[in-house]
């Protein structure tokens, strides 16, 4: 026996099939019509406009279809351009008063690193194994500031400082003891004679205090980047609430030229370095060079920048800076990015070298090992003269250094002039008994009584987004926030309720079908009642 019913219900599912998408595609493009004609979008009521021909229409769907595609061009692009510049800074007022920004750390050095009295003193005192002399512990110390520098060491040098380790070890004396002992500046009060601070005289042990540079070991002035607790000061950097010469800081620098005995630069007097008062001292700290019988005046003009609240809510990687109490680094207090690069430096030289520079200070090596000495000095001068950049990735920490979100800038305007012996002074305490002999004056003070203000603000947020894709679909498509309002209702309530009416519709078309193969096939009478019935529905379902 042979049956056809299953091919036949193929075909006719096909045609079943292809009815329904015919019927979608008329439904799509009834609706098409339908949001033209309501629609206040430029340009689609003139395609569905029945009084244009077709080319007309055709042009206008053309122009329509352009629109659309440069406007979601330029979109995209205002998106791509916002998402890889998501903060921006700006200048939020030049007006900002300077009571507001706290004064800087001002680090004072003398040139001279090595002081002649010092050194004889020091070989005079020591230890000595049998094959060395005085004259050669004498004559080696001049050398020991050219471990920590980029200067060529040559082997002949290399070769006392091995010599003169071994009268450091037979003495038990440490680089730091070594460099304090041979520092002309034992004491605050040996470099600076006289200090001022706001038109009041002080010992210059109470401002000052001491603290080891690459250069040498300097007096600093309201220094807070370490956690240490060997010197008395107050709990947050100073602030001035005026400005002009002796409004701030005054000190009077003694120099003694006869002493000098190891300089790494070719004259006399002292660096100034002028710097944020949680950033360590270091040579890319802003430096003015101070020479002997002359005063300088050093006039700073302060920056600051803050960040909005909304910054916070950004990833390291989208805002590229960090907090000053978001990334903790050893023992200083707060972060910035001065700082972390010190700390990546000790952590190139502690995983090269397995040391510390003595210069680090000793409450500041946290995890780290020992203190390099003369014997490290090979593979000191190989780090610092690190220049490729993958082999200092290769060397370097776990810390990745950014910028600081929030910071103090101080440019500075120096006038200088030369200091006049035989000029009558004031009666000012501050000159009073004072010789100006190898004497130099400076004077660090603001400017003005305003600051310049940075605001470092979200550029992505939802008043830039809705002011420039609103302006770009608005020049393009005319769209407005009445537009976007009829799109939600017309694709979102519309269509629905016709999408579930055809359902409602299909449903019951199906629940009245009365074609079946291989079974009983129903009474004419039972199958016109059944058309009765649907047609009134049918129609019912129109009106309404």
């Amino acid at each position: 026996m042979v049956h056809f019913a299953d091919k036949h219900i193929d075909v006719k599912e096909a045609k079943k099939h292809h009815g329904n998408n015919k019927e979608q595609l008329n439904m799509c493009s009834r609706k098409f019509v339908e949001f033209s004609r309501r629609t206040d979008l430029h340009g689609y009521k003139y395609i569905v406009m029945e009084d244009l021909n077709v080319f007309e229409r055709t042009c206008w769907a053309m122009a329509v279809l352009a629109s659309i595609c440069v406007a979601v061009y330029f979109v995209v692009t205002a998106y791509k351009w916002y998402a890889r510049n998501p903060i921006v800074t700006v200048i939020e007022s030049t007006q900002g008063a300077i009571w507001d920004v706290p004064f800087p750390a001002v680090t004072i050095c003398d040139l001279n690193i090595v002081s002649r009295n010092a050194a004889l003193a020091f070989a005079n005192e020591v230890t000595l194994p049998p094959d060395t002399t005085v004259d050669f512990v004498f004559k080696a110390v001049r050398l020991a500031p050219l471990l920590h520098t980029t200067y060529v060491v040559n082997s002949t040098q290399k070769q006392d400082l091995y010599k003169l380790q071994k009268v450091l070890d037979l003495n038990n004396i440490s680089l730091e003891k070594l460099f304090r002992k041979l520092s002309p500046v034992s004491t605050c009060n040996q470099l600076l004679e006289r200090c001022m601070w706001k038109s009041t005289v002080y010992r210059c042990d109470q401002l000052f205090h001491q603290v080891f540079t690459l250069q040498n070991l300097c007096c600093t002035f309201n220094y807070y980047a370490l956690e240490t607790s060997d010197y008395k000061q107050v709990k947050t950097p100073r602030r001035v609430a005026s400005c002009g010469y002796q409004t701030a800081l005054t000190v009077l620098v003694q120099t003694n030229p006869d002493d000098y005995y190891s300089a790494q630069v070719a004259s006399q007097g002292a660096f100034v370095l002028i710097d944020d008062a949680y950033n360590v001292p270091d040579l890319d700290s802003t430096m003015r060079l101070v020479n002997p019988s002359s005063e300088v005046m050093i006039a700073l003009s302060p920056e600051r920048t803050y960040s909005t609240p909304g910054l916070k809510y950004f990833t390291t990687e989208y805002r590229k800076c960090y907090y000053k109490d978001e990334l903790k680094l050893g023992k200083f207090r707060q972060y910035s990015f001065h700082n972390c690069i010190m700390y990546q430096k000790m952590q190139i030289i502690q995983n090269v070298c397995e040391c510390v520079p003595f210069y680090f200070d000793l409450d500041q090596r946290d995890g780290f090992s020992r203190t390099c000495n003369f014997n490290d000095i090979d593979c000191l001068e190989n780090v610092l003269r690190f220049d490729d950049l993958q082999t200092f990735e290769k060397y370097g920490g776990t810390v990745t250094c950014l910028p600081e979100c929030e910071h103090f800038n101080y440019h500075f305007e120096v006038a200088l002039g030369s200091l006049a012996k035989t000029i009558a002074l004031n009666g000012h305490p501050f000159f009073k008994d004072v010789k100006l002999e190898n004497r130099s004056l400076v004077n660090v003070f603001f400017n003005d009584l305003v600051s310049t203000k940075y605001r470092r603000d979200v550029y992505l947020n939802w008043q830039n987004i809705l002011a420039s894709f609103g302006g770009l679909l608005s020049l393009m498509l005319g769209f407005t926030l009445i537009s976007g309002f009829d799109l939600i209702l017309f694709f979102i309530f519309r269509v629905t309720y016709d999408a579930i009416s055809r359902r409602i519709r299909r449903r019951d078309k199906d629940a009245m079908g009365i074609t079946q193969y291989g079974g009983n096939k129903k009474s004419k009478q039972f199958q016109k009642n059944h058309w009765m019935e649907h047609s009134v529905k049918k129609s019912d379902l129109k009106r309404w």
